[in-house]
Order: C-alpha cells, then sequence, then structure tokens
C-alpha cells in the first residue's frame, strides 16, 4: 500500500467514526475526527504531486491547509470553520450544531478533493 492509499484509507475511517460519534453525541470527538479526516484527505491529494506535509510535524497544520486553500479555493471557508468547530468543540464539546457544521464542512471538502483528483473516498 503506497502513501496515497494510506491516507485515503486513514481519511474515510476518520469520516465514518466522526459521523458515528455525531449520532453518539460525542460533539467533542466529532471535532477532532473531521479535522484529521481533512487533513489525511489532503494528505492523499498532495501525495499524488510528490508532497508530504505530515514529515514536517511542526510546520505541517499550516503548510498543509496553506497547500489546500491555494489547490480547492472553493473550501477555503470550509478548512476555517473545520479550525474553529475543532477548536469550540475541543473546549467546549456540547454544541450538537457546531458539530453538525464540522460534519458538512468535512464532507464538502472531502467532496472538493474527490471531484479534482481520481482519488475515491469510500
Amino acid at each position: 500500500m503506497n502513501d496515497t492509499e494510506i491516507h485515503v484509507r486513514l481519511s474515510t475511517e476518520k469520516m465514518q467514526a466522526a459521523a458515528d460519534e455525531y449520532i453518539k453525541k460525542r460533539y467533542a470527538v466529532v471535532g477532532d475526527l473531521s479535522i484529521k479526516a481533512v487533513e489525511q484527505a489532503i494528505e492523499a491529494a498532495a501525495s499524488l504531486e510528490g508532497k508530504h506535509f505530515h514529515i514536517h510535524p511542526r510546520s505541517a497544520h499550516l503548510e498543509r491547509t496553506r497547500w489546500a486553500k491555494e489547490k480547492f479555493p472553493k473550501v477555503s471557508k470550509d478548512l476555517d470553520e473545520l479550525w474553529g468547530a475543532y477548536g469550540a468543540l475541543g473546549y467546549e464539546g456540547v454544541d450538537g450544531q457546531r458539530a453538525k457544521k464540522a460534519l458538512e464542512s468535512m464532507e464538502r471538502v472531502v467532496g472538493e478533493i474527490t471531484r479534482n483528483t481520481n482519488l475515491r473516498f469510500a
């Protein structure tokens, strides 16, 4: 299994887990898993161009987000929403509406990556 396949598998797993946690009303976990699912999807897309942000952990979040906003500008606001939800849900974790928005943003970002690459997230 190559890097791209690993990132696709991890993204898919985290997306499914985020949806499951939303049903269980574990909203803080939804925030965590949503952003991590998107980060894995971004890593998968970037790996198609030989980019691997995760190998530089100190700058990975910033560089990954910067690259994704340039490559997929339609989801720039969704990426900002995800980071906001990640912080808000991580500290409070009680806002079901915010968790729902995080899931919706996650789906839009991964959908945009799917439309612009040959990657398929199940």
